[in-house]
């Protein structure tokens, strides 16, 4: 875990490739495929271990709902009391311009995007890694991500939103023992969010 990190904060990119290319295959390395490849190759247990299973629905649900207001309260609060907020967090052009663009952006990238972070932060760290220390996996998680952004140098309002649901996501994770009520939850946090800044800018 602490070995991905690490390379993804210390990769140099080739000038002669797409830096969004290889940063898509650097982090689909990194967040996806080693957490996957360790759960089942080294330790030898299905994915459930990464919190990829059913989980518990009515905690999922309840969790999600709450997340997602306490989560939006905070960031309404945020927008208000730091305009900047507004300023700073920008989709692409091509993104405001046309709507099926829009679409796509929001249904595959984002949900990618969420996924990498899901997979790494709430299953690997968070459910395998520290699933003995209960709810402080959570508090552990959040400090790891925070740290990671951080020290990458991409502590923005731009990453705001993932920041800011963070902790969320792993309270979700948490109660319903599953990664796909987080991975939802995620989603719907980022799209309201993407909708409110592009209506109120």
């Amino acid at each position: 875990m602490f070995s991905s990190l690490a390379f993804l904060l210390l990769f140099t990119e080739n000038k002669n490739v797409s830096p969004v290319l290889q940063g898509f295959i650097v982090g689909v390395a990194c967040f996806l495929l080693i957490p996957i490849l360790y759960s089942k190759i080294i330790l030898e247990e299905s994915l459930n271990s990464l919190g990829l299973q059913s989980g518990r629905f009515w905690s999922g649900a309840f969790s999600i709902l709450s997340g997602l207001l306490l989560a939006g309260g905070i960031e309404i609060a945020l927008v208000i009391s730091f305009p900047i907020f507004r300023e700073q967090y920008v989709l692409p052009r091509l993104i405001q311009m046309s709507f099926l663009w829009f679409i796509f952006y929001e249904i595959v990238l984002s949900t990618i995007i969420l996924i990498l972070y899901e997979v790494f932060f709430r299953g690997l760290v968070q459910t395998l890694w520290l699933k003995a220390w209960g709810v402080w996996s959570v508090v552990m998680q959040t400090v790891l991500c925070y740290t990671f952004f951080f020290l990458k140098d991409d502590f923005s309002w731009q990453k705001a939103p993932i920041l800011i649901f963070c902790p969320f996501a792993g309270y979700i994770a948490y109660r319903s023992r599953s990664l796909w009520y987080s991975l939802t939850a995620s989603w719907i946090f980022i799209f309201l969010t993407d909708i409110f800044f592009l209506i109120y800018r």
